[in-house]
């Protein structure tokens, strides 16, 4: 899409935000990735608007789908009926979890208090308890009853396949090595055959958050709480976990797999094969990053790193995390 100005915008949300009972005192522009996304201040609490038009076409086009956007706020619902720290769907004056504007899908959640976890801040307690809010996640995602028409991207083979795809002009241009790219390649392609001919049982697929990093993960009160499930997805649960064990340190693993595995089980040679979902989640990136001026600097730094560090250990059987 062409990057809104400023000030269009601004006019965007604010035309978004009629639809709500809310009375904005203000609305603050927080960024444009897979969504357009604002904090709203009312002086009575805060929320989360998001127009759902990604910056590169690159995350997708469900936003533009009205069942998947409605899909993830259902879900949402869900989760917070279940008592899970994750953020409060708001509905419109209609009574509608989706409102439009300019042709685009609008949604808006209660704002969510705390601090973004930063790597200073990890420790066994913040392992511990990621660990059991991800194995509950999985549980919760295995035992819903989805609503009819309930529809979210897969993570499948293809999906893994075009992200590998979409890497060829950094390779063509210079930007990525021939090498690492080569690397990369055989682990994904390693990835997508176990992804074909792996069972599809509820014990091991099904509705994903798909974007555990970090940066989705608040600490507020010594709690961690869930952020950010636009990138919500069905696939396998190896997915979610190579996403989340990438941003928690290597020593945490132990506790995290421990308090996961109080709420559900890994799949059979799990080591493996979540460290290939990781590999795959950074192909998946770098896709996003290919057509982002204000990423190449890390594509060009992360890139060798993965693939030589490892990809080329994975590629030769050797395990890089679960040693």
């Amino acid at each position: 899409m062409a990057i809104p100005s400023p000030e269009t915008r601004l006019e965007m949300a604010n035309r978004a935000l009629e639809a709500y009972k809310i009375q904005p005192v203000t609305v603050a522009f927080l960024q444009h990735s897979e969504n357009l996304t604002f904090k709203v201040d009312t002086g009575r609490g805060s929320y989360l608007l998001r127009l759902h038009e990604p910056i590169t076409s690159a995350f997708g086009d469900h936003g533009a789908n009205v069942l998947a956007v409605n899909s993830e706020m259902l879900w949402l619902e869900a989760l917070r009926r279940a008592r899970f720290p994750v953020p409060t769907p708001v509905k419109t004056f209609d009574k509608d979890y989706v409102a439009h504007v300019d042709g685009v899908n609008v949604t808006l959640l209660k704002w969510q208090e705390g601090e973004l976890l930063t790597r200073e801040q990890e420790s066994e307690a913040t392992a511990a308890q990621i660990g059991t809010l991800v194995g509950r996640l999985h549980q919760q995602a295995t035992q819903w009853k989805q609503p009819k028409g309930f529809t979210r991207p897969r993570r499948d083979a293809r999906y893994f396949e075009n992200a590998m795809l979409s890497l060829w002009p950094a390779v063509e241009d210079g930007r990525i090595s021939a090498q690492d790219y080569k690397a990369l390649q055989t682990a994904v392609t390693w990835l997508t055959g176990e992804i074909r001919n792996l069972s599809q049982t509820r014990a091991t697929s099904g509705l994903l958050h798909g974007d555990l990093h970090r940066g989705n993960f608040l600490l507020h009160r010594g709690k961690i709480r869930l952020i950010d499930f636009s990138m919500s997805s069905f696939g396998h649960f190896a997915y979610d976990l190579g996403t989340c064990l990438s941003n928690v340190r290597p020593a945490y693993h132990p506790v995290f797999l421990e308090h996961y595995q109080r709420y559900f089980p890994l799949p059979n040679g799990y080591e493996r094969l979540i460290e290939a979902y990781f590999l795959g989640s950074c192909v998946a990136t770098f896709s996003l990053w290919i057509s982002d001026a204000d990423s190449q600097e890390t594509l060009v730094q992360r890139v060798p790193l993965i693939a030589r560090e490892y990809a080329s250990r994975f590629n030769n059987d050797e395990l890089f995390w679960f040693v």
